[in-house]
């Protein structure tokens, strides 16, 4: 039963941030308003927030230790009138999460998007002020980089900020009822739809939505609808699915119902066709049952086919296929060049042929809690920009030709490749995707990886094991960000034994072709561990048969990369087959977002009480490469206004309201100062960090007394306050100087 949308369906400018509808949650409160620009002031209200958290209780494999919650609200950055300055948010956040503070950092994540428009003004320790000068997805962190090296990351609650574009309802649209007593409905052809707020949309049981042609389905902000939304019997054209409400997989589905819940309609949107465009919706997934597979969202999905009535489809059927002489069935395929059993599909109606008519995901946010539900995969011509993904699986899945994957941020849980390159492609071309501003934000991966079982890569930042006759040609990845811990840069093996794939007929793998990575970069060294390490092979033992682009080689793969301030060489990788690896080149890169303009100050030294108002680095101080990684741990950390440095052995300390004039004089170090900060000022001004004026005002930071006094005996190597120790002596102690300067190495 359908009913029309009143008129006030229609959302302009700021709107959605005052009527956003959403359970209550005490974790943190976040305020916000929109300012005339940076600098400038407005009175932030109270936004209501939603809250995902682990659903999964129990022994249960699939979640691989990942625990924790996800506080999010979507927010609306009106358009600016033509010729007028756009608008930016001033947000305030507040924290009531025990053990979240100011006093290790203050993150806005990307960093690399947010540090341009201006540090925060911290109101205490559990809250603080800061500006949002363009759409995107954004985490908002009380911790300290450090944190995300240890195990208590994998139970951290976070919370994420959604800037969204301004977005109109027709009024014309038809409310989807919530009282259906079928496990599946058809929505169109040539239907107006909306998933109303105030309606409920919860069955009991899975349910399912089968779209159709020219068929637009909306989201009122704070629609919650525990459903899915598919078509894998047939290829449409003209799909919208927008919004800024909730899709989610709460319930277990019936075991292969076709077109409902066979293997490749196992996803919360799966579809095939051309002029697909998927806009805003955040996609979950919190069955609370373990072992509960499905992606978020997969269009044209090159590894399934169209749906047979009399045989529901299994994945099963690309694992372990008998070798070196594979047997498939013969599955008809979709928009792939071939059918399952490498016979020619003859029947491209309804597939994109240019991006013009190619998939479009734009602003979707997809956040699941167990292994097997992965993220996005955008298919042949498929554009996937300004999303944002958190799973514990592989992130996004550039799996087919001509897709481009920009401005995407990514939070990797405890398993999976934030960026995979392939198991089972169909035996069909797959060339010239590009991948562009990649924010991996963080990337718990190192959790699982020493446990992978079928290669030394463990789980990399890019990866696969790849599977399939399927050449693959002139991919072009640049400018991949990698802000805290991962366990390695590069895992790609090519293996005709992989545990998902479809090799050709005579049982080869396709090679991987001119591949440039241009430019990957990572704040901090990897974090070390046994049984991973990066790691480059093609296929070691290929058919006699296999030959040319059908040997499984990697050829000519370009990484221009900077880990922590230094390229990676060949001795960084584990290259069990160096022969299956031909023309690899290896550069530093650099970084296209430089940790901005300091000023010197030689022979100086900052420290509560002279020339700094709190120290967010103290006693041991981090271990760097160079200067340059420890101006980029304080440019990342929107609390940080200037760095202590150690030139001899490479120390760092990052410290708050910093007054040139006021700099200890110490010939061992010297002090850093971003170019906003040098004039003096520093972060004083009024005590209680009012806004005031029109202007945010820096004011006491609120940080404690420096401490003084003895640091306990500690043998080279253990860490003091989640630091490591560095130094040529067998047995060093650390000792606060009398004058109250942070920590000085003695011998």
């Amino acid at each position: 039963m359908m009913g029309t949308a009143p008129a006030h369906f229609l959302y302009p400018a700021f709107l959605l941030l005052t009527c956003f509808l959403s359970s209550a949650n005490a974790s943190y409160v976040v305020k916000a308003c929109v300012a005339r620009s940076l600098n400038h002031t407005c009175s932030p209200t109270a936004i209501t927030t939603r809250r995902t958290e682990q659903p999964v209780t129990g022994d249960c494999g699939h979640t691989y230790d990942q625990k924790g919650s996800v506080t999010w609200a979507d927010l609306t950055l009106p358009d600016s009138p033509e010729g007028e300055d756009g608008g930016v948010l001033l947000v305030e956040v507040t924290t009531a999460i025990s053990g979240q503070s100011t006093d290790g950092g203050f993150f806005v994540r990307p960093s690399r998007r947010t540090r341009q428009w201006g540090r925060a003004q911290l109101n205490g320790k559990k809250s603080a002020t800061f500006y949002l000068a363009e759409t995107g997805q954004y985490s908002v962190e009380f911790a300290s980089p450090e944190f995300w090296r240890t195990d208590a990351a994998l139970s951290f609650d976070s919370l994420m900020l959604f800037v969204n574009p301004e977005l109109s309802i027709p009024s014309n649209a038809k409310i989807i009822s919530d009282d259906s007593t079928v496990v599946a409905e058809d929505l169109g052809p040539n239907e107006v739809y909306v998933f109303a707020a105030d309606y409920q949309y919860d069955w009991g049981a899975d349910h399912v939505f089968k779209v159709h042609d020219n068929t637009q389905i909306y989201f009122e902000p704070g629609a919650h609808v525990k459903a899915r939304i598919v078509q894998t019997e047939k290829k449409v054209d003209n799909v919208i699915i927008s919004g800024y409400g909730i899709l989610d997989t709460h319930y277990d589905l019936e075991p292969d119902l076709v077109g409902i819940s066979d293997d490749n309609t196992h996803q919360s949107i799966g579809i095939y066709g051309k002029n697909i465009k998927v806009h805003g919706v955040t996609i979950l997934n919190t069955n609370p049952k373990c072992d509960v597979w499905g992606y978020c969202l997969n269009i044209n999905a090159n590894w399934s086919p169209i749906g047979d009535p009399t045989d529901p489809f299994g994945a099963n059927e690309l694992q372990n296929q008998a070798l070196p002489a594979p047997s498939y069935k013969p599955r008809k395929a979709h928009c792939q060049e071939k059918n399952m059993d490498d016979t020619p599909n003859t029947n491209f109606e309804n597939c994109p042929t240019s991006h013009n008519d190619g998939q479009k995901v734009t602003f979707v946010k997809c956040m699941t809690w167990q292994m097997g539900q992965d993220g996005i995969n955008a298919g042949r011509y498929g554009t996937v920009d300004n999303s944002f993904v958190r799973v514990i699986d592989d992130a996004i899945k550039p799996w087919d030709s001509n897709g481009i994957y920009t401005n995407v941020t990514i939070w990797q849980q405890t398993l999976g490749w934030p960026i995979n390159f392939g198991w089972w492609n169909w035996n069909q071309p797959d060339e010239n995707t590009i991948l562009e501003d990649i924010y991996v934000i963080h990337n718990h991966n190192w959790r699982s990886s020493a446990d992978w079982p079928e290669t030394q890569s463990g789980q990399c930042t890019i990866g696969a094991i790849y599977g399939s006759g399927a050449v693959k040609r002139a991919y072009r990845l640049k400018n991949i960000f990698v802000e805290t811990a991962a366990s390695c840069a590069l895992g790609l093996e090519i293996s005709k034994t992989a545990y998902s794939r479809h090799p050709t007929s005579e049982g080869c793998v396709g090679s991987m072709v001119d591949f440039e990575i241009d430019g990957i970069f990572f704040d901090e060294d990897f974090k070390s561990g046994s049984g991973y390490a990066n790691f480059i092979s093609g296929e070691a033992n290929p058919y006699p048969a296999c030959t040319g682009e059908l040997s499984g080689k990697i050829e000519n793969l370009k990484i221009a990369s900077n880990v922590a301030g230094k390229a990676l060489s060949e001795s960084d990788f584990v290259l069990p087959a160096s022969g299956t690896v031909t023309g690899l080149e290896l550069k530093r890169a650099e970084d296209p977002h430089p940790a901005g303009s300091w000023e010197k100050f030689e022979g100086k030294n900052a420290y509560v009480g002279n020339g700094a108002t709190y120290e967010i680095d103290e006693d041991a101080g981090a271990a760097v490469t160079a200067l340059e990684q420890c101006k980029e741990r304080c440019h990342s950390d929107l609390s940080c206004d200037c760095v202590v440095f150690d030139g001899q052995n490479k120390l760092c300390w990052k410290r708050r309201g910093c007054v040139a004039a006021s700099f200890d004089v110490d010939p061992l170090y010297d002090v850093y100062v971003q170019e906003e900060v040098v004039d003096g000022e520093g972060s004083g001004g009024n005590d209680d960090g009012e806004i005031e004026d029109g202007e945010i005002k820096d004011g006491d930071r609120g940080g404690e007394e420096g401490k003084v006094g003895e640091i306990p005996f500690v043998p080279l190597g253990v860490g003091i306050g989640g630091s490591v120790v560095v130094g040529a002596a067998a047995a060093l102690y650390w000792k606060r100087r009398a004058n109250g300067a942070r920590t000085t190495l003695l011998g």
